[in-house]
């Protein structure tokens, strides 16, 4: 009689066993799935008339004013898979609010601003711009997705 329930508490402990292997199992493959998607949405690019894909060029204008946050941004964005084709100043530092100015279409440049939370995005089509977008920095650079932070001794 021992051996009988001795048996059946064996073939439980095998069932649960293989179920727990199976849910570790199928668990792993999720997570495989969410990073590789994941990993393939970080990268944001352009495609050019010739159907071939590249990565987004920006310039990056710091418009308010503040040293050194477009080479921070270029930093962040650079991260993302962006080639930053140029940093410096804006023509003039009052921007209030950070935009997004579109050069060329066929490109990510929408995706890309709401990735890092630009809410203003301008269309200023420009066939011999260098870069497909530029993106100007205003005095709310600090609420931008970009980990750029004002120095203490910096802030107004």
């Amino acid at each position: 009689m021992a051996s009988k329930s001795r048996k059946k508490r064996n073939r439980r402990a095998v069932r649960k066993g293989a179920k727990q292997r199976l849910a570790v199992g199928l668990s792993l493959v999720v997570l495989i799935l969410c990073v590789a998607s994941v990993g393939f949405s970080l990268y944001v690019r352009q495609t050019d008339p010739d159907g071939r894909s590249r990565p987004l060029r920006l310039a990056i204008e710091n418009g308010s004013g503040i040293p050194g946050i477009a080479a921070d941004a270029e930093t962040a964005l650079s991260g993302l898979g962006v080639e930053v084709v140029r940093t410096g100043n804006a023509a003039r530092f009052d921007y209030l609010e950070s935009m997004l100015v579109v050069r060329r279409r066929g490109g990510e440049a929408r995706l890309l601003a709401d990735r890092i939370g630009c809410g203003r995005v301008i269309e200023q089509l420009s066939a011999a711009a260098a870069e497909d977008a530029t993106l100007i920095l205003g005095a709310d650079f600090a609420q931008l997705k970009l980990g750029i932070e004002l120095e203490k001794d910096l802030a107004p």
